[in-house]
């Protein structure tokens, strides 16, 4: 397949429009198909992208990796020729990121082009946006033993929606959070994104919540969009551990502003990171999407 890699360019704002028309073609309930992301996160992975075949391939620099291809379904014998161009171009090793499990149902003969692996630290956690706003289930009803105690503490919280005024106090809020956490490469990271987003808040179609303890006390907020399926995808959460309840009370609220927008949650992967899976997980997940990572294999074709 030839490809005129001379048109592989960084994400820009202006591209949200293609990308949304693409998107819209599959459906798709991964957080990876948030254009939102890909912008946010474009400077410190490297996000580039191509229009081949009418879709939309995107590339990461940093892992030297392209994700499954946006737009009408492709196939196997496809996307190997797709993936064998990056490789003879240098920018990849055949590999293929954000494949969903949908796609290796709708063709069985997948391993003959490609090795298929499997990571559970990259599942997305789908959650009903009923049930939570609901406290439906055992393991919600614990949760909402903490949001009464939590307005039992606090009964002159509020709840607003995040508005492009409101950016300054939410942005402050963020960085005081991530202040008191153990500095790593995945912070500085996120800081990038989160510039991007108060930067580019309405551009991008994002919308969120901040939970006030009381006036003047910022105690969490969420940021989210809105993906081209019944889902949501939760891009933050961040709440003050100090104030019990906070981030239950948050998600709970978050749940309740979204009814009838969307019917699940996507809060993303937990990167096998313990703590994040078991609070993930006490939530109750209605479903997971599963994504794969397919290695071309070298002489099929």
């Amino acid at each position: 397949m030839k490809i005129d890699f001379s048109k592989l360019r960084p994400v820009e704002i202006t591209d949200r429009p293609l990308f949304d028309s693409k998107l819209a073609l599959m459906a798709s309930q991964s957080c990876e198909c948030s254009f939102p992301n890909i912008f946010m996160y474009q400077q410190p992975y490297g996000i580039e992208f191509i229009e081949i075949g009418g879709r939309l391939v995107v590339y990461e620099r940093v892992a030297r990796s392209i994700h499954y291809p946006i737009g009408e379904w492709t196939d196997p014998a496809t996307l190997k020729k797709i993936s064998d161009a990056f490789v003879k171009e240098g920018l990849t090793d055949g590999g293929v990121y954000d494949v969903p499990e949908e796609f290796l149902d709708k063709h069985p003969d997948c391993d003959t082009f490609f090795e298929i692996e499997y990571d559970e630290g990259a599942i997305d956690y789908l959650f009903s946006i009923e049930k939570i706003a609901t406290f439906t289930g055992p393991k919600l009803r614990k949760k909402h033993n903490l949001v009464k105690q939590f307005q039992a503490a606090w009964p002159y919280a509020e709840v607003h929606p995040i508005t492009k005024e409101s950016l300054p106090v939410v942005s402050k809020l963020a960085a005081e959070l991530n202040s008191r956490l153990v500095q790593c490469e995945f912070l500085d990271e996120e800081a990038l994104a989160l510039e991007r987003a108060w930067a580019n808040w309405e551009e991008l179609g994002l919308g969120g919540i901040i939970l006030y303890a009381e006036r003047g006390y910022p105690a969490g907020f969420s940021v989210y969009s809105l993906l081209p399926s019944d889902t949501v995808d939760i891009h933050f959460e961040k709440a003050e551990h100090s104030v019990k309840g906070a981030s239950q009370t948050l998600t709970w609220q978050l749940a309740i502003a979204l009814r009838g927008k969307a019917k699940f949650m996507n809060r993303e992967q937990d990167m096998n990171e313990e703590n994040l899976r078991h609070a993930k997980r006490s939530l109750d997940p209605e479903r997971f999407f599963k994504r794969y990572f397919l290695r071309g294999i070298a002489d099929a074709k």
